[in-house]
């Protein structure tokens, strides 16, 4: 059986078509870290460390399987559970989640303080368990959690226990 010019033509554009959707999907709609964002670097510790003192209500960081620090307008600081459903999951997954607008520490977090009050910029940044830098997300909130740690399953093995049991469903 012979397939014809048309046919064959077809089958090309479709695949061309599809490797473009793949790309244009990896390259501009799935979450990625970068490797470096002002004076952050993958590798690199943390701006705060166990034992220091987070804003009101005057909680200690807690050592943790992993942590989660977020800058963004209008956090009026947080941790864990009370930064909402991303909390709930951290916490289940045994890790630390903090978040507040410091703007007067932005710089330590590459970013400018009128950038964060205008809710132009914030920052989602990922550590290990000896608070190093996995994972550094610029212009992502505390509501895209659950998709960055996505890719960091390796954290805790309870990813997909915790996603299951704590994150809303669609009904």
């Amino acid at each position: 059986m012979i397939i014809s010019r048309k046919v064959k033509t077809i089958i090309v554009l479709g695949a061309v078509i599809i490797v473009a959707l793949f790309f244009v999907y990896f390259y501009f709609f799935s979450i990625r870290s970068v490797k470096s964002f002002g004076p952050l670097k993958l590798g690199d510790q943390t701006p705060l460390k166990v034992g220091d003192v987070t804003e009101y209500p005057y909680r200690y960081i807690l050592e943790s399987k992993f942590y989660i620090y977020a800058v963004q307008k209008d956090a009026n600081y947080c941790a864990l559970e009370g930064c909402g459903m991303s909390g709930v999951l951290v916490d289940c997954m045994e890790g630390w989640l903090s978040a507040d607008a410091i703007t007067a520490r932005a710089d330590e977090y590459g970013l400018k303080e009128e950038d964060i009050e205008a809710g132009k910029s914030s920052i989602i940044i990922i550590a290990d368990e000896d608070q190093k830098i996995v994972g550094i997300y610029p212009n992502y909130i505390i509501q895209n959690i659950p998709y960055i740690l996505k890719n960091h399953r390796n954290l805790s093995d309870r990813f997909d226990f915790c996603y299951d049991i704590e994150m809303p469903r669609r009904l």
